[in-house]
């Protein structure tokens, strides 16, 4: 086990770095995840509790995971939990909460050639806009000690956002949703001030040459329409989207125009992306009817060797949704767990990690 320490660093500046965000599906040095099952998911713990460890022991298969747990009984529970396993560090840290893709700062690089370094990204995360339905926690603010959790320098940026709410190509690309960047909760309006260019300004400071902006879903539960909900950037330009043909259920009212604009966007560098639609399970395999029930097979993670994703006991959707993947990532191992519990909670397992870049990117 490794003990949360007292290592400082200060926070650089921006103005005028060389940062690049890089791609999922490059190589990583290690995944961070969080045993931090919070007292909110009630009787569904234990089953959140199993479901969590058979994701973290499966990434594990393909590269190093990095556990983090708050002292006490989570510390000594993951420290019993994945004692057998040589590829999972546990962690002792001030977490809360499993959601790390967006309570823990998302890692870019800073420089060029050999004087590369990682550095970490606080985006000021406020708990999905700390609504009533879940104030803001002390937890949420992990990105602030990064230094001392994650052993390299943080930079933040001027604007609120969710590590999840943006998704990239690797090569100066984001895609991201007005619902969340633009929704007051996150960044209220101010006279005289077009938050969409100064988010966008911000961004240029790492990196990025091109934004593009979906609506994303305003009547999402918690997370007002998360990119990674429904779109995952793959190799060779292709972009999958997830689209709702069920009868039984109201598709996102703003779903089919985000397939559009993805189909006529091109990336900073020009090049028209792929789009490919996976279509979402149908209702009647899904285990819950809860608001916050998020039944999404592209909320993936994307390991060394693997795509590790949910299957939701529709047979066909399961299957088409493997394809499209196998298709997406050659070469790589698709990899599906049943997640209901954790997906009740209003994430996947894309939401559950953080990836580290290994050492020799960019």
């Amino acid at each position: 086990m490794t003990t949360f320490g007292q290592r400082n660093r200060n926070r650089l500046k921006l103005g005028g770095t060389n940062v690049r965000i890089p791609a999922e599906w490059e190589p990583h040095a290690c995944c961070w995840m969080a045993w931090a099952v919070h007292s909110e998911w009630g009787k569904a713990r234990n089953a959140v509790k199993r479901e969590l460890s058979e994701v973290i022991q499966t990434i594990a298969r393909y590269e190093p995971v990095r556990v983090l747990a708050p002292r006490g009984r989570e510390l000594r529970e993951a420290l019993r939990e994945f004692a057998r396993c040589p590829r999972i560090t546990v962690i002792e840290a001030p977490v809360d909460d499993i959601w790390m893709r967006d309570i823990a700062p998302t890692f870019a690089w800073r420089g060029s050639g050999h004087g590369q370094e990682l550095v970490a990204i606080d985006w000021n995360f406020n708990g999905w806009g700390g609504t009533i339905e879940r104030l803001p926690r002390p937890g949420d603010r992990l990105a602030r000690v990064a230094s001392s959790v994650f052993g390299v320098p943080r930079v933040s940026v001027s604007f609120v956002a969710d590590g999840g709410a943006m998704v990239t190509d690797g090569r100066d690309t984001v895609i991201t949703t007005r619902s969340c960047l633009l929704n007051p909760n996150r960044n209220p309006v101010r006279r005289g001030k077009d938050r969409q260019r100064m988010i966008e300004t911000e961004l240029a400071k790492l990196g990025v040459r091109r934004v593009i902006w979906l609506e994303g879903d305003p009547c999402e539960p918690l997370t007002s329409g998360h990119t990674d909900g429904y779109v995952l950037c793959a190799p060779s330009g292709v972009v999958l989207v997830e689209t709702y043909d069920d009868k039984g259920v109201e598709p996102p009212m703003w779903r089919e125009h985000d397939v559009a604009i993805l189909e006529r966007a091109t990336s900073a560098d020009g090049r028209a992306f792929k789009v490919a639609r996976v279509r979402a399970p149908r209702q009647r395999y899904w285990t819950s009817d809860a608001d916050t029930f998020a039944p999404c097979y592209l909320n993936s993670y994307v390991s060394n060797g693997a795509v590790v994703g949910a299957r939701f006991g529709d047979p066909q959707r399961d299957a088409a949704a493997r394809r499209a993947l196998v298709k997406a990532f050659p070469g790589r191992e698709i990899v599906m767990l049943k997640i209901d519990h954790i997906a009740d909670g209003g994430g996947g397992i894309h939401c559950l990690t953080q990836p580290m870049p290994t050492m020799m990117g960019g």
